[in-house]
C-alpha cells in the first residue's frame, strides 16, 4: 500500500515537533552526566585512578542531594501553576523554558570542575552551589516542557507516535553519554588524566546538551500547535484536583518506585559490573557495550511496543516490563550464583538482550499514561492544568534521583574508611534495593485501567471530528 503523502501543513508540524524532541535529547544528556557520572567523579571507587575531592565524599554527596530534593518538592508545583497561568504573546510554556537554558547549561558544565585542589570542603560548597543550581534550572525548563508535549499531540494513537519518537531523541542522547568510558582509554593513551577526562565530559556534554535545549525553546511556535489559554485555578486547588484521579495516583505511585529502581540501576551499572559481575577495569567499557545493545533491541522493538499496546493496553505492557526488570534485577543481586552458571561477559551481554524491551516499553507508556489523564481533566473541567499534572511525574523523576543520589553513594561505601570507596557488600545492598521497588512497581500497576481514560478521549476526540464536519 503506497503511504500517504503529508500536505505542507502535515510535513511543517512534523518538523516542528522533531525540532520539540531535541529536548529530550539534552534531557538524557544531562540525565547520564547527574545519575551516572557525577557520583563516579565525586565517590570513585578503587582503582579507577580519579582523587577525591570532597571531605567525606558519599556523607557530603547525601547530604546535598537530600537538599537538592527538598528545592525540588517546593519549587516544581511553583513553576508548574505559573507556567498554567502564564499570559504571554509567545504562550505558557516556551517563555518559562528560555529563562533556564543559560543556567542549566553552565551549571551542568560547572559541576564537574570542583576547582581545588586535594578533598575540600570548598569543593563541597562549589558541588552544592552548582547542584542547586542545576536543578532548580533543569525544574525551570522541564515542567513547561512536559506540559506542552502533552499538549501538541490530541489523539490518543498519535501520542503513542509522538512519545515513541521522544523516546528515540532520548535514546540517542543516552547512547552518547555510554559512549564516554570507551572514549576514556584512547583520551588516557594521549597522557590525559582520569580525572581531567571526566572535567572534560563534563564541559563537552554539557554544550552539546546545551545545543539541543536551545532549539525547543527558541524554535518551536507553541502559539500554533497548543491552545495558550491561562489557567484561572489556584496552585493549592490545581495541585490537589490531580490527586481526584484514582489511576493518576496510581500510576505516580507505581511510577515513583520504578523511577527509583532505575535511577539506582543507572548509577550503579559501572559498579555491578566492575564489582559483582567480575570484569573489574573493563567493567566501564562493558557499561558501554551493555547499554549499546540494550538500546538498539530496544529501538528495534519500538513498533512492538506500539503494536502492544493496542492489543493489550498501557497497564498489561508495563507490568510485563516491570516481571522482567523483576527478574534482571534479582540475577545482579545473586550475582554469586548466577556467575557460576554463566561467566562474566556473556552475564553482562545477556543483561543487554534482555533488558532492551523493557526499556522501550518504560520510556514510552507511562509518558503516554500521564498525559491521557491529564488530557482528560482539561476535557471534563473545560480549563487547561496540564502542567500541574505533567510536574507530578517530573517531580517523580527529580525526587527519585534526589533519593538515589543522597543514598547511594553512602550504601555503596558501606565498611569503607570514611566512607570514601565503593564496596562489593555496598553495591550488592543497592541490587537488593532496586529489586524490591521494581517489584513494588509491578504490584502497584495491577490496580491501574487505562482503558476508560483512552475510551473517553477518543469519544471526546470523535464529537469533536464530527463538529468540524
Amino acid at each position: 500500500m503506497a503511504k500517504k503523502k503529508l500536505s505542507a501543513e502535515e510535513f511543517k508540524k512534523k518538523k516542528a515537533l522533531t525540532r520539540f524532541c531535541y529536548g529530550d535529547l539534552a534531557r538524557s544528556l544531562f540525565n547520564g552526566l547527574i545519575t551516572t557520572y557525577l557520583m563516579a567523579l565525586y565517590v570513585p571507587a578503587e582503582g579507577s585512578g580519579i582523587p577525591q575531592k570532597l571531605v567525606f565524599g558519599a556523607v557530603a554527596f547525601a547530604i546535598m542531594r537530600g537538599i537538592g530534593a527538598i528545592i525540588d518538592a517546593f519549587i516544581d508545583p511553583y513553576i508548574a501553576s505559573r507556567s498554567d497561568r502564564l499570559v504571554n504573546k509567545n504562550g505558557k510554556r516556551i517563555p518559562i523554558m528560555r529563562l533556564a537554558v543559560i543556567p542549566w547549561v553552565v551549571s551542568g558544565a560547572l559541576l564537574g570542575l570542583a576547582p581545588f585542589e586535594g578533598a575540600s570542603l570548598a569543593n563541597t560548597i562549589w558541588v552544592g552551589i552548582m547542584m542547586s543550581i542545576y536543578f532548580i534550572s533543569s525544574s525551570l525548563y522541564l515542567v513547561p516542557f512536559s506540559a506542552l508535549a502533552t499538549e501538541i499531540v490530541t489523539d490518543t494513537e498519535d501520542r503513542m507516535r509522538f512519545f515513541t519518537q521522544e523516546t528515540l531523541f532520548f535514546v540517542i542522547g543516552s547512547a552518547l553519554v555510554y559512549a564516554a568510558p570507551i572514549l576514556r582509554s584512547v583520551f588516557m593513551n594521549f597522557g590525559v588524566s582520569p580525572l581531567n577526562y571526566w572535567r572534560g565530559v563534563f564541559v563537552v556534554v554539557s554544550l552539546i546538551a546545551g545545543y539541543f535545549v536551545y532549539v525547543p525553546a527558541y524554535t518551536f511556535p507553541e502559539t500554533e500547535y497548543a491552545k495558550a489559554e491561562p489557567s484561572y485555578t489556584p496552585l493549592l486547588e490545581s495541585f490537589k484536583r490531580t490527586f481526584q484521579y484514582k489511576d493518576y495516583v496510581i500510576l505516580t505511585i507505581g511510577f515513583f518506585f520504578m523511577w527509583v529502581a532505575f535511577q539506582f540501576f543507572n548509577t550503579t551499572l559501572l559498579y555491578y559490573l566492575r564489582l559483582l559481575i567480575g570484569l573489574g577495569d573493563a567493567g566501564d567499557s562493558y557499561a558501554t557495550i551493555v547499554m549499546a545493545i540494550a538500546m538498539i533491541i530496544g529501538v528495534a522493538s519500538y513498533p512492538l511496543v506500539n503494536a502492544g499496546v493496542k492489543k493489550f493496553g498501557k497497564k498489561n505492557m508495563i507490568v510485563f516490563a516491570c516481571a522482567v526488570y523483576t527478574v534482571l534485577y534479582l540475577a545482579i543481586a545473586l550475582h554469586d550464583a548466577v556467575t557460576r552458571i554463566i561467566p562474566p561477559v556473556p552475564f553482562a551481554i545477556l543483561l543487554g538482550v534482555l533488558i532492551g524491551f523493557p526499556i522501550s516499553i518504560t520510556n514510552i507508556v507511562p509518558n503516554a499514561a500521564f498525559a491521557d489523564i491529564a488530557q482528560l481533566d482539561q476535557i471534563r473541567n473545560k480549563e487547561d492544568n496540564t502542567a500541574m499534572f505533567m510536574t507530578v511525574r517530573a517531580f517523580i523523576q527529580q525526587l527519585g534521583q534526589s533519593i538515589v543520589v543522597a543514598l547511594c553513594p553512602i550504601i555503596i561505601a558501606y565498611n569503607s574508611p570514611g566512607y570514601a570507596m565503593a564496596t562489593v557488600e555496598g553495591v550488592q545492598i543497592t541490587a537488593i534495593v532496586i529489586s524490591i521497588m521494581i517489584f513494588l512497581a509491578l504490584i502497584t500497576y495491577l490496580f491501574f485501567d487505562d482503558r476508560k481514560t483512552k475510551e473517553e478521549i477518543d469519544e471526546y476526540n470523535r464529537s469533536i471530528r464530527k463538529e468540524k464536519l
